[in-house]
């Protein structure tokens, strides 16, 4: 695929890539890997350097991907979703020392529990907002309702 081809070329031609097998000579370059997961190339590179996602490397000094990499790229991805920093991210994904991931875990839960009932109270105000004919959100009682309920 040339660096010139257009977003439509190379969602072809990562399309084509991903029906085929991967062997070990047959790995994602950075823009195919940032296609196929979402994540900027630029950050795939960040994540590199910082160790979080280590490319394999072919003789160029180009980084290259294989299928384990999606895994690893996902468990940042969700790490992220927590609030973790680079340095959380280390010590949950590549500490030998269990304690040391949880204390993460007992640190970090129950803002994650504050996070999941938000995200429960905003989903219900969506689920009302659907079927409201109010003119605005004060003059809904249930509306209301529903955030009072759960201050």
């Amino acid at each position: 695929m040339s660096q010139n081809a257009t977003g439509a070329e190379m969602a072809t031609g990562l399309a084509e890539t991903q029906q085929q097998p991967r062997t070990q000579q047959q790995l994602w370059s950075v823009a195919e890997f940032a296609a196929l997961t979402g994540v900027p190339a630029s950050t795939l590179r960040y994540w590199d350097d910082q160790g979080l996602v280590p490319a394999d490397r072919i003789g160029t000094g180009h980084r290259r991907y294989r299928p384990e990499h999606r895994t690893r790229v996902e468990l940042v991805k969700m790490c992220q979703a927590l609030g973790a920093t680079i340095d959380d991210i280390r010590v949950i994904l590549d500490s030998s020392d269990p304690n040391q991931r949880a204390e993460y875990a007992r640190r970090t839960l129950p803002e994650v529990m504050v996070k999941i009932a938000t995200l429960q109270t905003a989903a219900e105000v969506l689920r009302h907002l659907v079927q409201c004919e109010h003119r605005d959100a004060a003059s809904c009682a249930e509306w209301m309702r529903i955030l009072l309920d759960k201050a």
